[in-house]
């Protein structure tokens, strides 16, 4: 029962819609009708500035991070049903859903890079950090934004494999991988016919 409610909470808690809240609340803007219509923090930053756009980044991590961090205490304290790893997994990915399909907003939320990062940087923390290392060294290379997310959902799996890591956390990675890029379809889209900005 412990464990279901957990769940419900990390994905209500993912499911929060910074990036609408946000702008909304200081700029009285609703972003789903600017810019790309995301709510994530790329598109804050088109339409409100940096500084909307870093706090809701900010907020958009924590919230991934939240969910792991009372999971892991549960899991220190409770006897769960199943092992440690599986049940860290099952957060991240459910945090992850609900800031890609938040029910706030009719299921439609943003693209899930921040609360990627956020959920998996204690479940999976040196391949993480190297996705982000790998997103910044891709600036020097590119202005895609879309290329850059999309670099850290792949090499975070990518690293799982490589280091060994349980196969839970590996697949909840690439769940997480695949999402990522399902989400930024549309992106890919433009990319391929060169008319991404």
């Amino acid at each position: 029962m412990m464990m279901i409610i957990t769940i419900i909470i990390s994905f209500l808690c993912g499911s929060i819609p910074t990036g609408y809240l946000i702008t909304k609340k200081f700029r009285g803007v609703d972003i789903r009708t600017k810019g790309s219509g995301n709510i994530g923090s790329t598109n804050v930053k088109r339409i409100v500035g940096t500084k909307l756009s870093i706090l809701t980044q900010i907020v958009d991590i924590t919230k991934g991070i939240i969910p792991i961090i009372l999971a892991m205490y549960l899991a220190k304290t409770t006897k769960l049903p199943i092992p440690t790893n599986e049940y860290l997994s099952i957060i991240a990915i459910v945090v992850v859903l609900g800031h890609d399909f938040t029910p706030f907003l009719k299921f439609k939320g943003g693209k899930g890079v921040n609360t990627t990062v956020g959920a998996f940087i204690f479940v999976a923390p040196l391949p993480t950090l190297i996705g982000v290392v790998v997103h910044f060294i891709l600036r020097l290379f590119t202005k895609i934004v879309s290329i850059r997310s999309i670099a850290i959902g792949v090499t975070i799996p990518v690293m799982c494999i490589i280091m060994n890591l349980s196969i839970s956390i590996a697949v909840s990675a690439l769940f997480a991988c695949i999402l990522m890029i399902f989400r930024h379809k549309d992106n890919l889209m433009r990319i391929i016919h060169n008319e991404e900005k």
